[in-house]
């Protein structure tokens, strides 16, 4: 999991995590900002952003066959966008049936009782503006809601990325590298997380 540099944090979250709208805290915003579930209509508008998020920060690092499928991984139970006066502009999903074998000797949450988060990235020009942390905070919601131990990878130069998940009380429990290659061969360095308690 990476997130695109410039991700704020810290925005509004509806109680139930569904959905949250409020104005937004930058004067860049141009209307109303929400997060909530993501809807299949949903899908073009996602993959807009990713196009715009791997062109500005080769994210994913891959450009995946089927962009639209990417976003739903093996195992992914809920999703949420992020949206600036109705347009999507963000994205995440919690997905489920994670093994790590060290998370769960530190957690005691098997497969069963491990999420993580996956897919999450906002577009270039809607970052600054809390979305990043509303979106990490629906996908908290969810999982706490249903008793998940929620982890999460971050490649280990995103220093934004970095900074947004230790405001939000994340712990750092490893550092490791990746289980995939980029382009050139390389497996990068990633930091592991676990939720706040």
């Amino acid at each position: 999991m990476w997130i695109p540099p410039d991700l704020g944090g810290g925005g509004p979250l509806g109680i139930d995590g569904e959905w949250c709208a409020g104005r937004a805290a930058s004067s860049r915003d141009t209307g109303e900002v929400s997060v909530r579930r993501r809807a299949v209509e949903d899908l073009p508008g996602c993959v807009r952003v990713l196009e715009a998020v791997h062109a500005a920060n080769a994210y994913p690092m891959w450009w995946p066959a089927d962009p639209a499928g990417w976003l739903s991984p093996v195992g992914w139970t809920a999703a949420w966008v992020a949206e600036v006066a109705g347009v999507v502009v963000g994205h995440v999903c919690v997905v489920r049936g994670v093994e790590d074998p060290l998370v769960t000797s530190l957690t005691g949450a098997g497969p069963d009782r491990l999420g993580m988060v996956s897919r999450l990235f906002i577009a270039p020009e809607a970052r600054g503006r809390g979305l990043g942390g509303s979106l990490l905070g629906a996908g908290s919601l969810y999982a706490s809601e249903l008793g998940l131990q929620l982890m999460l990878d971050v490649v280990d130069d995103a220093g934004p990325a970095v900074a947004l998940y230790e405001r939000a009380g994340w712990r750092l429990v490893d550092r490791r590298l990746t289980d995939w290659t980029t382009p050139h061969g390389d497996r990068l360095p990633v930091r592991i997380y676990l939720a706040p308690d």
